[in-house]
């Protein structure tokens, strides 16, 4: 869990950005710079924002030999913090402030928590710093590196701002393991921290507005005001999405933090984190329901979603710091990583098992009733390995990479234990629906003979009696006893509707909890086994199937709740969640289908394991390393998934001219 860290600084200009996982903010650099481009439209900028292609960059031409020494010593800092420095000199900002230079830079070059940004504009004596609310660097060390920076600038020694901005941020991070852990946690698997929701809005109104230096919180009513004023509906609609896939994913990891912390220390010790995961993913049902409102709503309903992520996101953050005291991973690492070895031994017995059942399953049922497990022992056997790698890398690693590495291998064996144990119930799923297909097919023929006998002539009645006939044809054909057995629920509650007006509505209750008793049952089936697909396979899945799948919980809890009083009702209700998951199930495969054809060449043949993290959600090698590229490579890249775009959130950093004009208040001003 990471801390809450101010979102400014009263005594001077330094803001702090909100937390984005590292490899969603590459996904959504070229959205966020069209806004920056936006936010500054006006005179020409002599040198733009752009993707900065090394860590040290000199269009200035003020460093000469210098450059090399100093990315050595940025590697050195990286090394010994797992923070990447990054420092570009130009001759002119050209009316933007420092601020906003290195903020849109940043953005421009997909930098995340663990990069540090310093930009210098040389004729124009002003600098900019940039830096992530989840770095780890508190409060104090963003001021010390500041007035580090700002001394050397103002003497013109242009390579000792660069000195002093190493030495002081390897001062800073070199000793707070815990918060580089907390930094790395956030992009690693989202956990509790969610702080880059929590001023998403207000962050997204700053820079449509140029307003840099504005703190007031984010309205909520979109009747009263649009913070969005300037972008076009599409875009954020788009951004929405995004928000609402990464809190999806964000509580979804928070719940399986929660578990770990069960299984540790029991239940009570972990009541208030459990309570404030479902309290927030009260909220994200309720954003996923404000999704799916008519196109007339849409811009409205956009704000919403951003909100109500925010709020989520807000409520989740404050128990970061609580939660990482709970676990103590730092101080319990090496008994936790004994832990992940022997989970990963015995999850690699049960591939083997898995691997056979889904073989001796695929004698009696086609190959569509085992789409939803078919590659799940691949899928795990990648995960353990990957497991494997990183509590190796783990036992290796300097103090501050140890948990992160920790984290990563214990989500792998979890999500790997979660594949396994979907193989072992697709078989008694499928012979439980076999076993109630005679009960299914009985209650249907009597449903058609009701038809004959009490409506012959009625076309309203007849024609889902065909479809119920069809049905009953079809149902001889039991190699996929789920979809068979879901086709006669529908055809017999179809009928059932249609043959209310001529039967007491005595008869119409018992029949519809008769059908309700089996509906429920397969539907918890089907929701809890399309949550598990979405979940190990969240890299790959997009916000339309997580939708479907949110829209099919609700209408299932709506459904239990009319159940007693009104079970006619309930039942129509509980029709409409199954195809809600039906289309979750479609949207998520298809998704995956194409996720796995585009990851199919060299590099993921070379390394399958990490293929498998990317697929889940769990990016601890592009995390360290910066991308694929490596630190020294450049800023990385983003990773395929099963759709694009992003969200605002702009960095936060302090900025200011160290000489001209300017009537800047704050840290850097004029001197």
């Amino acid at each position: 869990m990471a801390h809450a860290l101010p979102l400014r600084e009263d005594s001077g200009v330094i803001t702090r950005r909100a937390a984005v996982p590292s490899v969603l903010a590459r996904l959504i650099v070229t959205a966020l710079a069209a806004l920056a481009l936006v936010a500054t439209a006006g005179p020409a900028l002599a040198e733009d924002p752009s993707n900065l292609e090394s860590p040290v960059t000199d269009s200035a031409d003020v460093l000469g030999d210098d450059a090399d020494a100093i990315n050595e010593r940025f590697d050195a800092v990286y090394d010994d913090t797992g923070l990447q420095l990054w420092i570009t000199y130009v001759s002119t900002f050209d009316g933007m402030d420092g601020e906003q230079w290195a903020d849109s830079t940043a953005t421009e070059s997909g930098l995340g928590a663990a990069d540090v940004l310093i930009a210098v504009a040389v004729d124009d004596r002003r600098y900019g710093v940039s830096v992530d609310s989840a770095s780890g660097l508190s409060s104090s060390d963003v001021e010390d590196l500041d007035t580090a920076v700002r001394t050397e600038l103002r003497d013109d020694d242009w390579a000792g701002a660069a000195y002093a901005a190493a030495d002081t941020v390897d001062g800073s991070a070199g000793g707070s393991d815990d918060s580089f852990s907390t930094w790395l946690f956030v992009l690693l698997i989202g956990g509790f921290a969610v702080i880059f929701v929590v001023t998403l809005g207000r962050s997204l109104y700053r820079s449509l507005r140029g307003a840099k230096k504005s703190d007031a919180p984010a309205r909520k009513n979109p009747k009263q005001v649009d913070p969005f004023e300037g972008m076009d509906d599409a875009e954020l609609a788009r951004r929405a999405a995004a928000a609402l896939v990464t809190l999806d994913d964000a509580v979804t990891s928070s719940a399986q933090e929660v578990g770990f912390a069960e299984a540790e220390f029991g239940e009570a010790a972990a009541l208030e984190f459990r309570e404030a995961v479902e309290a927030a993913r009260g909220q994200l049902t309720q954003a996923f329901d404000a999704q799916r409102t008519t196109p007339e709503h849409g811009r409205a309903a956009s704000v919403e979603v951003l909100d109500l992520c925010a709020a989520a996101g807000a409520s989740l953050a404050t128990y970061t710091r609580k939660f990482d005291e709970l676990r103590d991973l730092r101080r319990r690492a090496p008994e936790l990583l004994d832990a992940v070895e022997v989970r990963a031994g015995g999850l690699e017995a049960r591939i083997a098992d898995a691997r056979a059942t889904l073989a001796q399953l695929g004698q009696t049922y086609p190959a569509e009733a085992l789409t939803s497990v078919a590659d799940n022992p691949d899928q795990a056997a990648s995960l353990v390995t990957a497991a494997r790698q990183s509590v190796a890398s783990a036992r290796t690693a300097t103090r501050a990479k140890t948990v992160p590495h920790l984290r990563a291998a214990e989500a792998a064996v979890d999500q790997a234990r979660t594949l396994l144990d979907a193989v072992d119930g697709a078989g008694e799923a499928l012979a439980s629906a076999q076993r109630n297909l005679t009960r299914a097919v009985g209650s249907l023929t009597a449903d058609v003979a009701d038809a004959d006998r009490l409506a012959p002539d009625d076309p309203t009645v007849q024609r889902p009696a065909a479809t119920a006939r069809e049905a009953l044809k079809a149902s001889a054909d039991t190699r996929d006893p789920l979809t068979t057995l879901a086709e006669l629920t529908a055809a017999e509650a179809a009928l059932d509707d249609a043959l209310a007006p001529h039967r007491a509505q005595a008869e119409r209750d018992v029949r519809a909890r008769a059908l309700l008793t089996d509906t429920f049952g397969r539907l918890d089936s089907r929701i809890r086994a399309t949550g598990d697909y979405i979940a190990t396979r969240r890299g790959a899945v997009g916000p339309e199937a997580r939708t479907h799948l949110a829209e099919a919980q609700r209408l299932l809890a709506e459904a239990r709740a009319l159940a007693a009083a009104q079970p006619a009702e309930a039942l129509a209700v509980a029709q409409r969640a199954e195809t809600e998951v039906q289309r979750a199930e479609e949207i998520s495969r298809a998704q995956t289908t194409d996720w796995q054809q585009q990851h199919s060449g060299p590099s993921r043949r070379n390394d399958p394991s990490l293929g498998g993290m990317v697929l889940g959600g769990i990016l601890i090698d592009q995390v360290l390393r910066g991308g694929g590229r490596g630190r020294r490579g450049g800023p990385p890249g983003g990773f395929g998934g099963g759709f694009g775009g992003g969200f605002g959130g702009g960095r936060g950093g302090s900025g200011g001219g160290f000489s001209g004009g300017g009537g800047r208040s704050g840290r850097g001003g004029r001197f």
